[in-house]
């Protein structure tokens, strides 16, 4: 499953574990995605998660420009604390 910050600069997750995922994955990769991207001290962010399948590189583009579809959307607040927490495990 991949995870994205929805239309903003940031890093991608990656979560390589049998379907369906669990809350708890869904929720620690979209942390990870929300927090290390631009908007990082915003609340209520967008991330977009969807099965690697269905994500497409835009041909001709530079950087790591893909489109997706068939995927969903979830809101979280980045907390730094919970990011401190599993480096520490």
């Amino acid at each position: 499953m991949w995870f994205h910050v929805k239309e903003a600069p940031g890093s991608h997750v990656i979560v390589r574990k049998t379907l369906p995922l669990s809350e708890s994955n869904i929720r620690t990769a979209a942390q990870l995605a929300s927090y290390f991207s631009k908007l990082r001290g915003s609340s209520s962010v967008p991330v977009d998660y969807v099965e690697v399948r269905h994500i497409k590189k835009v041909p001709g583009k530079i950087n790591s420009f893909v489109t997706y579809k068939n995927n969903k959307t979830m809101y979280i607040d980045p907390e730094e604390d919970f990011i401190l927490n599993l480096r520490r495990k």
